[in-house]
């Protein structure tokens, strides 16, 4: 009985081993050294890592995407993912469109637009007649880039906007009477003055004769 007792111990610790052997050959894991790390965040997330420091068994990796900087923390043996944050806002602001005209203006002259797209700012700025754009970061101002903007050609006295275009333009901001209408020659193209008036308002609008945009608008505050 004893020797039948010692031979099942004996398989049942064989089998035991087996099953441990099989496991640790053909299911364990190893975890990820730093280099596959940062090559599997750079996969999943299209991304590029800046840092990557290892923290237990987990690694908090910092990578950009898209001009944004990001923060993440990766398990190195499940090589799963948690606490993704968008790095730049945990304590940076954007600054804002007049911090920006300010940032510009003293180096570059006449501002002609301002957009931001994600983290960027483009400035169109002119200065003796030519046109450049800028990039520049939107949380430290700095600029990315220049690009010059080739002019547009155009035979003098030949307006892009004709006039009863203008009308429509400045009639979908105010839809009334057509009192005047007034064009003035510049060295940029040229601009119409639309005078429209309702029962209620009256207003001058300066549209540019090039691109069809309202350059300003004038109120008259008697009427």
């Amino acid at each position: 009985m004893k020797k039948w007792l010692l031979i099942m111990g004996a398989i049942v610790l064989l089998c035991s081993g087996t099953l441990w052997f099989v496991q640790y050959r053909f299911f364990h894991v190893e975890p990820l050294d730093k280099t596959e790390a940062i090559r599997h965040i750079e996969t999943i997330y299209n991304g590029h890592v800046t840092q990557a420091k290892k923290q237990g068994n987990e690694y908090e990796m910092v990578f950009t995407r898209d001009g944004m900087t990001y923060t993440v923390m990766l398990d190195a043996t499940t090589q799963q993912t948690k606490d993704l944050k968008l790095k730049e806002a945990e304590g940076q602001l954007l600054l804002t469109e007049a911090q920006i005209r300010q940032f510009v203006e003293k180096e570059y002259g006449d501002i002609e637009s301002v957009v931001l797209t994600n983290s960027i700012y483009t400035v169109r700025v002119e200065k003796e007649d030519k046109q450049k754009d800028l990039a520049l970061d939107a949380y430290t101002g700095e600029i990315l880039s220049e690009k010059n903007v080739e002019p547009i050609e155009r035979s003098k006295g030949v307006n892009v906007i004709n006039e009863q275009q203008a009308i429509k333009i400045a009639q979908q901001q105010l839809n009334g009477e057509v009192d005047s209408v007034d064009y003035e020659e510049t060295a940029d193209g040229g601009y119409y003055l639309v005078e429209i008036e309702t029962k209620d308002n009256e207003a001058v609008f300066q549209i540019h004769a090039v691109s069809g945009k309202i350059m300003s608008v004038t109120w008259d505050e008697e009427h």
